[in-house]
């Protein structure tokens, strides 16, 4: 089974649209899917895949205060480093005080600290993972709870997830939506992959953000191909992209003019139009996407 990742060093590129588009073409292999882009799963939205089940994602501990038992000396508060210790009840006989759950850190150091032995550390649920059905195939994505760090870890759970049911399944082929960026979501979604697809779009930052996933992915010995979107929205900035593939040795694949039609083609898949059908529309993006993941095919 090979693992094909569509990524792009930045947000907008157009790498959602690519995957979904991608992925109803590949759906006659036997696929699965992953949306790691826990922050802001797009993936299933335009695949319009149905939830089946779901499993909470646990996260770190925090900070917690028994009012009980807290007297109010601020012991905790002088050793918080994060600012977490915040004015709680208040009363005539014994001022209290507790944790900012969206500032504590976890490290601690309160609970240590606590003549009082007042407080402890809970677990917290950071998000969940989510596994769909689409008509391409089973979808898996999570959703991270706003403020929660940990993103890195619950990529890694999707992708753990989605992999498990391509092994059952018997899929050929296990296809991942990144996140955008080269953070700690990005390198736990390129690791151990069969190919990087950079998703580029003309700008300068296009053209920059490209250039780090490039190198992300060279330090994790992962193979990288590009494929240019929007391309006719700037000649120079799509020179640009076309220069960094020359000088690093990039297959260019494919260049996507801009073109409403894909997206609108999405939307009739997605509806349940018939593959043959909509493709039939033959618009200049749409067959351009085409000719793109033909090469992403031969790559692989």
């Amino acid at each position: 089974m090979k693992t094909v990742v569509f990524a792009s060093g930045k947000g907008g590129t157009g790498k959602t649209t690519l995957t979904a588009l991608a992925s109803h073409l590949w759906a006659r292999w036997g696929i699965a899917l992953a949306d790691c882009d826990v922050e802001a799963a797009n993936l299933p939205i335009a695949l319009g895949a149905q939830e089946r089940s779901s499993r909470p994602f646990a996260g770190g501990a925090v900070a917690v205060i028994d009012q009980d038992v807290c007297r109010g000396c601020g012991a905790c508060a002088r050793v918080c480093r994060f600012d977490a210790i915040v004015q709680g009840s208040e009363s005539f006989v014994r001022p209290t005080l507790a944790v900012d759950p969206l500032a504590c850190e976890g490290c601690g150091a309160c609970v240590v600290q606590c003549p009082d032995s007042a407080i402890a550390m809970v677990s917290t649920i950071a998000g969940r993972v989510v596994t769909a059905t689409s008509v391409v195939g089973p979808v898996v994505y999570g959703e991270l709870v706003p403020g929660e760090d940990l993103s890195g870890k619950l990529v890694t759970e999707v992708r753990g997830a989605a992999l498990e049911i391509a092994k059952r399944d018997g899929a050929d082929l296990l296809v991942v939506d990144g996140p955008p960026g080269v953070g700690c979501p990005v390198i736990a979604s390129v690791t151990n992959t069969d190919l990087v697809v950079g998703v580029a779009e003309p700008t300068v930052s296009g053209e920059h953000d490209l250039s780090r996933l490039v190198t992300l992915a060279r330090r994790l010995g992962v193979r990288v191909a590009v494929v240019l979107n929007k391309a006719d929205l700037s000649a120079e900035g799509a020179e640009r992209v076309r220069h960094l593939a020359r000088t690093e040795g990039l297959a260019l694949l494919g260049e996507i003019p801009f073109d409403y039609a894909l997206a609108r083609t999405l939307e009739a898949l997605a509806a349940g139009a018939a593959l043959e059908d909509v493709l039939a529309t033959g618009s200049p993006g749409l067959a351009a996407a085409r000719e793109a993941i033909a090469a992403i095919e031969t790559l692989l």
